[in-house]
């Protein structure tokens, strides 16, 4: 596919597929009126001349929106500018690919919406009003390095902050992270997936890829299920792999309310009742144990099944239990902390104690007195809390019949079993508990660290980032002070309050870059809200977007194509991202843009190029044990640096958790932002369910607003990004929101009548559609558009900011509205 994507193209109104036909239907013509089939006249052979082709050059491209792909393209340029870019061909016919969005980037190029140079609010107007002067560079970073010293002077580093979310797939935004912690200011982090994510860390430790197997090993899988999560959109670069797997004879199992695409292409579709994903594993595991399916080796080995358990505190029973003082560890290299060494004391069948290097087969069931302590198993405590949950207590509240619970627990227990989860769950307020309930269950299977049996999807076999990286010396330079992180969830409570849990907490200016919050984060209106209180808002992006409009300084940002960087996520490749032009307007790199903040504020440490930054990532004993440095990876542009054959959580590559084992008991629970918040740590320390915190059935909200929203992901865009693309937009003109039919004729709404949805947060109005599959009771629509592209308001004004404390994150899912003709 290739695009013309000149400057004056761009602007223009889209070339469509009508348009097209009509042009080709004329140009058809044209050759007939010719006299096509007869033979030519003279004078027009002499007329025709050959034409030149205009030189092309080709560049490595990575395409890091945040999709899972990480994709490597062909970038082609004629003439110093992007024409198209092409499918770059790898060893493995499965990783050759790129999607609609990947084709479409030249149109991102060269979009009207780019901005060109930094601008600044104009005084005295509001934020959103869209009134811009124009700045120097010089100017921008004197503005504002000139307020952060006053904040600094007068409130303290606590009081600038930054914000980012995940927007790209590389290390150079990290830069800002270093100029923070050099700084002292403090970190907004916007959580998106987050309650999954951390919780999964928690329990498995986030290793080589997340918490799974290598990314190709669910073609060794007999089972794959795909739980809260469409992988034909969400994860589209993964999707090959488990069409090859199901050639390969794997069975494929869908958990998911609606019936989407993953859905149409399953073995068995199990429609579950929304928000409720925490019952149905939990009653699986009880399945699984009962019929006595659990794999008692792989608890023993590598779970903390045998662990003892004190009743009344909670806590393992430890050496220190006995009179035997703990010892001084090697350093913590995350904290800079000794570690302490106090061995876990557990029991074998005889009901002989001892450390885990003197008992070779501990036991994992059992209640013990040892010394005066009251202690049981931790397998066992996990036995006792799902206990309750029959196949038939569950089928009354996840909607799945209870021999369809068996069946799906045996199936489950056989394996090889890929669990190929998604970030679904974790949309609802209850994620964190449903990923718990979730991970728990490969651990009593032992369907981990074998060949097709792992965690998969978004959770796993996807790498977190190249482990050779120099983390540490890119984020802590010499002189770094850190600060404090926390969530941009708490940003209204804090604005309103003045403090943080206790502490006075005076917020002044929050840097914002990689993200786009204003469309992509829950509760618009209430971020908008502490927004307008903040004194200097500054954000950097490549387009004018929802967040730009609040802005007080905008900076620009090359597109990925204008600057060099370094990738390794998601994959198991580092791979170079080349500069195919020169960049645009006035757009400086990430790694420019912070070396000028730096010096303006006089720190050491940030005076780099991009060559210095990338040195630095480089700076390893890892690294350097590769071969690598900047020249070869330059030369080679995609270099494989992780394994292919990798399986997580057994001998070769034990979990990485504190113990070394994976944790479905989780001893010492906190709060990942500690505010001074109490948790009932007994309840978190094993699964358990949870209701979601507004969307749950019995909420007497519902006699106000019935339905319940979701978002799905689109084919065209990643969360905001290639929003305005003018070939997808054409495809996909305007938000949607689909509805049940009989949902719809209850509220006299057809196919194609405009809708509005609201709730007591806000309202938006997008085009109905009207279709069998979705479930009663239950409506959703694409994640996301920018509030330009609908006709009234934004689906984020319906969310809420609200959340619980253990993992706090984002729940768009768990919101109630109604809906009415517009």
């Amino acid at each position: 596919m290739s695009l013309n994507t000149s400057t004056e193209t761009a602007s223009q109104a889209s070339f469509g597929r009508r348009t097209f036909l009509k042009g080709s239907a004329a140009a058809l013509g044209l050759v007939a009126l010719s006299g096509a089939g007869c033979a030519p006249k003279p004078e027009l052979e002499e007329a025709v001349q050959p034409v030149e082709p205009p030189d092309e050059r080709i560049f490595q491209g990575i395409c890091r929106g945040n999709c899972g792909g990480g994709c490597c393209m062909n970038v082609h340029v004629r003439e110093g500018k992007v024409v198209k870019t092409s499918v770059k061909p790898q060893e493995n016919p499965l990783d050759t690919r790129i999607c609609q969005r990947g084709l479409t980037q030249a149109q991102r190029i060269y979009a009207p919406e780019r901005i060109e140079y930094p601008m600044r609010r104009v005084e005295g107007t509001a934020r959103g009003e869209e009134a811009w002067e124009r700045l120097t560079w010089d100017e921008a970073i004197e503005y504002i390095c000139t307020k952060w010293k006053g904040y600094l002077a007068e409130y303290g580093p606590a009081s600038i902050g930054q914000t980012f979310g995940a927007g790209t797939y590389a290390y150079n935004y990290f830069v800002y992270s270093r100029l923070f912690n050099l700084l002292g200011g403090t970190t907004y982090q916007q959580g998106y997936d987050m309650g999954a994510l951390e919780q999964g860390w928690r329990m498995y430790g986030m290793a080589t890829y997340l918490i799974g197997n290598h990314p190709r090993d669910v073609l060794d899988s007999k089972y794959i299920f795909t739980w809260g999560a469409n992988t034909t959109i969400s994860q589209m670069a993964r999707w090959p792999y488990l069409l090859e797997a199901f050639k390969n004879g794997a069975k494929h199992i869908v958990i998911d309310p609606n019936y989407t695409d993953a859905a149409a292409k399953a073995d068995l579709w199990v429609p579950i009742k929304q928000g409720t994903d925490g019952a149905l594993a939990m009653s699986m595991v009880k399945v699984v144990i009962d019929e006595g399916l659990q794999d008692d080796e792989a608890l023993m080995k590598y779970t903390v099944a045998p662990y003892l358990v004190k009743r009344g505190t909670n806590k393992f029973l430890r050496m220190s239990d006995f009179g035997t003082e703990p010892q001084e560890g090697p350093l913590n290299p995350m904290t800079g902390q000794p570690t302490v060494i106090d061995p876990i004391v557990v029991v074998d069948e005889t009901g002989k104690q001892g450390t885990l290097e003197e008992i070779a087969s501990p036991a994992i069931r059992g209640s013990f007195t040892l010394d005066g302590h009251e202690v049981t198993t931790a397998f066992d405590m996990l036995v006792e809390r799902i206990a309750e949950w029959t196949p038939e207590k569950a089928a009354e509240t996840c909607g799945v019949p209870a021999d369809t619970i068996r069946e799906l627990a045996r199936m489950y227990a056989e394996g090889p079993t890929n669990l190929n989860v998604g970030f679904g769950n974790d949309h609802w307020g209850n994620g964190a508990s449903i990923t718990h309930c979730q991970m728990t269950l490969p651990l009593v299977t032992g369907q981990f660290g074998k060949p097709g049996a792992g965690v998969g999807g978004a959770q796993g076999g996807s790498s977190s980032g190249w482990a050779a990286a120099n983390m540490a010396g890119l984020l802590y330079p010499e002189g770094a002070i850190g600060g404090l992180s926390t969530t941009l969830l708490y940003l209204p409570q804090i604005m309103e309050t003045g403090t943080y849990g206790d502490m006075p907490f005076p917020v002044k200016s929050l840097f914002c870059y990689c993200s786009n919050p204003l469309a992509c984060h829950t509760d618009r209106n209430a971020l908008i809200k502490a927004l307008d209180k903040v004194e200097l808002f500054v954000f950097v992006d490549t387009i004018m977007n929802d967040t730009a409009r609040y802005a007080d300084i905008i900076l620009p940002a090359p597109h990925w194509f204008e600057y060099e960087t370094i990738s390794t996520t998601p994959g198991m490749t580092c791979d170079f991202n080349e500069r195919a032009i020169e960049p645009q307007f006035e757009c400086k790199d990430d790694v420019e843009i912070a070396r000028l903040l730096g010096i303006g504020m006089g720190l050491k440490g940030m005076d780099l190029t991009t060559d210095d930054y990338h040195n630095i990532l480089l700076d390893s004993d890892g690294a350097r044990a590769l071969g690598l440095d900047l020249d070869t990876v330059k030369d080679k542009k995609r270099i494989q640096v992780l394994p292919e054959t990798y399986l997580y959580g057994r001998d070769e590559n034990p979990f990485v958790t504190s113990s070394g084992r994976a944790e479905f008991f989780l001893e010492d629970v906190k709060p990942r932002y500690d505010y001074g918040q109490q948790l009932d740590t007994v309840l978190l320390s094993l699964p358990f369910y949870e209701e979601p915190i507004e969307a749950y059935e019995s909420n007497p909200l519902r006699e106000t607003y019935p339905l319940t929203i979701l978002t799905h992901r689109d084919k065209f865009k990643v969360h905001s990004t290639f929003a305005l693309s003018p070939i997808l937009t054409e495809l996909q003109p305007e938000p949607t929101v689909e509805i049940n039919p009989d949902d719809a004729q209850e509220r006299n709404i057809v196919e194609g009548d405009y809708a509005r949805v609201f709730n007591d947060r806000g309202s938006v109005v997008m085009k109905a559609h009207l279709d069998p599959s979705m479930r009663p009771g239950l409506v959703w629509t694409e994640h996301t558009w920018l509030q330009e592209q609908y006709k009234e308001g934004h689906y984020s004004e319906l969310t809420s900011i609200a959340t619980r404390d253990y993992y706090p994150t984002n729940h768009p899912f768990d919101t109630l509205c109604q809906i009415e003709k517009a």
